[in-house]
């Protein structure tokens, strides 16, 4: 299950069943209507580990956490949790 979070203030999401290891860029982004789920600055997509294997072989619309939220990835490519952090 996908999740937006921005970078600015809440990069790096702890879900309670999901390990998110990588971030993509919605279309448009950081001029998109993707908005952060905790504050209003623009969101990136945060993917598992499942969700990073279907962006690498081509998908690029992700669920969120309702049957309301569906989020398009731009083509720019995957980034790891682990640079978010630097």
């Amino acid at each position: 299950m996908a999740l937006c979070r921005c970078l600015n203030a809440h990069a790096c999401p702890k879900g309670r069943t999901t390990r998110y290891v990588a971030y993509v860029h919605p279309v448009g982004y950081p001029k998109t209507a993707l908005i952060c789920g905790l504050c209003t600055n623009p969101g990136v997509i945060w993917i598992d580990s499942n969700e990073l294997s279907q962006y690498r072989n081509g998908q690029r619309i992700f669920s969120g956490p309702n049957n309301f939220t569906k989020m398009m990835a731009d083509d720019a490519g995957a980034i790891s949790a682990a640079d978010a952090k630097k």
